[in-house]
């Protein structure tokens, strides 16, 4: 029970202090409310034909049957499938030397190369998708010198090549930075005794150290497989006609409005997402080692000369690539007049000028939505993380579960679970503010519980125990010792909920309205109606404007960018 010892008529009694039952009722119904009962209501409506109301008597397996004998349907789901293992195949490969070179390689500027990895992941990749129109397309600048020096005739990047190529290079950081984190941390004596014993480095590091960090290397892959699942916008913009899920449900949404449908195709992606979730969990099953320890140190420094010139030209050389897109978009921004040549035949700032008039409403609509949603997820999860940290109770497991699952659930199935929703009923949002707000919300709460859980851990209770015991609430507590002390971590988690939410899409896709149209749906008409300059001035504005957050970010809770995504 919550009392608070207060001293009356010179007795010391207990007052009963309601504040932190209330903060659980709060908790219990807004997941409830803009989290459990949307998705059940999604899940109820894919079993109930378009048009019909839903009642017991109406549940039907339609929508599920039609998915799997229509052919495109078909072709959507094996493309989908096969996107997302190659995306997650190919960037754990990329990301699998870098994050061992990183480690164990004497490397010069390794901070500043790590901090440069996260760019891609602050970076929408739709924004840097249509860059690679314009380096590989049919006329593009790599594909002139690499026909004319070498001859090749490359694939044209519309289509499966060009969406894996997109979604690899963009999604390869969260294999690195997490691969590299566990190896960094990993204690170097079970290796140093392997090679005491004469084993030879290759065989280490195959028996050893990859062995040891699997757990990683599953957890950093199957992130990649989830967000190459769910990801709208580089297939809209790369796939021309190979389709995928997501870009399944945006037809069934914006071209049919069957939601019945829309709702059975989502479902189908979080089937795909579980098994991914239980093919991880059953890799990792026994694969509980315990390496770090009090005494742990850093690793030897691999110095040899063609191993340092290997680690320096593979990192390097890979974020440049995977930087490309983006200095595309930036330089392509100053482009004033490119029509018929290699390069642009004028540079100034008319791109900038002209989208003027037309970027501020998208981007005051960003920001006010991405404000309040902000504020909602630093009030709430903060809360939560409170509860979650100092208070035992049953099925705490249940909350962190159901916190992290929008995180892990693909944004376009969040989407179709607001708009099934709130399209009608007691409560009706579609075309307001108000659902954009409550799906970001929903989206970007995992990062404040994480961040201010990790904060509260470090603080000793024994601090709001010597509060309570001079008579002070628990509100009061919270108020004057708790927040002062981890306001650092719900400061950051605040400016990096705002950074990623300023060019949000996937949800947006599904949910704006032309009275509340943001930036990433502004920059993605911009390229629809093949604006790509001006697509460039606004998506500069975008990716400085969220890279310049995460760097303050990171400077107020005194980690590096990488860290923060670890």
């Amino acid at each position: 029970m919550a009392y608070a010892n207060k001293e009356h008529g010179g007795k010391l009694v207990r007052k009963f202090d309601w504040l932190p039952y209330f903060s659980g009722i709060l908790t219990i119904f807004v997941l409830f409310s803009f989290l459990l009962y949307p998705i059940s209501k999604s899940v109820i409506l894919s079993f109930v034909k378009s048009g019909e109301p839903m009642d017991l008597a109406n549940f039907t397996l339609f929508n599920f049957e039609n998915f799997f004998q229509s052919i495109s349907y078909q072709k959507a789901f094996i493309h989908s499938l096969v996107v997302s293992l190659s995306v997650t195949i190919i960037a754990t490969l990329l990301a699998l030397p870098a994050a061992f070179a990183i480690s164990r390689i004497s490397m010069p500027f390794r901070n500043i190369l790590l901090a440069l990895s996260v760019i891609p992941l602050i970076s929408p990749p739709f924004i840097g998708a249509y860059s690679w129109v314009i380096l590989l397309g049919k006329s593009g600048i790599a594909t002139h010198y690499i026909q004319s020096w070498l001859g090749i005739e490359i694939p044209s990047i519309y289509g499966p090549s060009g969406i894996i190529l997109a979604l690899s290079l963009s999604y390869y950081p969260y294999v690195l930075l997490i691969v590299q984190g566990s190896l960094a941390a990993t204690d170097p004596n079970i290796e140093e005794c392997a090679f005491v014993m004469g084993s030879k480095r290759w065989r280490v590091l195959r028996t050893i150290t990859f062995p040891l960090v699997m757990p990683s290397i599953a957890a950093g892959a199957i992130l990649v497989f989830i967000k190459a699942l769910g990801n709208f916008g580089v297939p809209a913009i790369l796939g021309g006609e190979y389709y995928v899920l997501p870009t399944m449900i945006y037809f069934q949404v914006h071209g049919y409005f069957n939601l019945n449908g829309a709702s059975a195709i989502a479902m189908v992606n979080v089937l795909l997402t579980l098994l991914a979730i239980l093919i991880l969990t059953r890799l990792n099953k026994g694969r509980s080692h315990v390496t770090v320890t009090g005494g742990t140190r850093r690793s030897v420094q691999i110095k040899g000369r063609g191993a340092r010139i290997f680690a320096n030209t593979y990192c390097w050389g890979l974020l440049l690539i995977a930087l490309t897109p983006h200095l595309i978009v930036f330089c392509s921004s100053f482009a004033e007049r490119w029509a018929g040549t290699l390069f642009p035949t004028k540079y100034g700032l008319a791109n900038y000028f002209r989208i003027l008039p037309e970027v501020q409403t998208p981007f005051t609509n960003s920001i006010i939505l991405a404000s309040l949603a902000t504020v909602i997820c630093v009030v709430f999860g903060t809360l939560v993380a409170y509860t979650s940290v100092r208070r035992r109770f049953f099925g705490k497991w249940a909350l962190d579960l159901t916190i992290m699952l929008p995180f892990v659930l693909p944004g376009i199935v969040t989407g179709v679970a607001y708009l099934t929703t709130f399209n009608s009923g007691l409560i009706v949002l579609t075309g307001t503010s108000a659902i954009l707000v409550l799906a970001y919300f929903v989206r970007r709460i995992a990062y404040i519980f994480r961040t201010v859980s990790a904060a509260i851990g470090q603080v000793d209770n024994k601090l709001e125990e010597a509060s309570a015991i001079c008579g002070a609430t628990w509100g009061w507590t919270m108020r004057k010792i708790t927040v002062p002390l981890v306001s650092p971590g719900i400061i950051a988690g605040g400016i990096l909920v705002f950074a990623t939410l300023i060019s949000e899409m996937s949800v947006t896709i599904l949910l704006y309205s032309a009275r509340w149209k943001t930036m990433s749906i502004a920059i993605y008409e911009y390229v629809i109606a093949d604006e790509l300059l001006d697509a460039s001035a606004m998506g500069s504005i975008a990716i400085a404007a969220t890279l310049l957050l995460v760097f303050l970010s990171s400077k107020i809770i005194g980690k590096s960018m990488a860290e923060m995504f670890r």
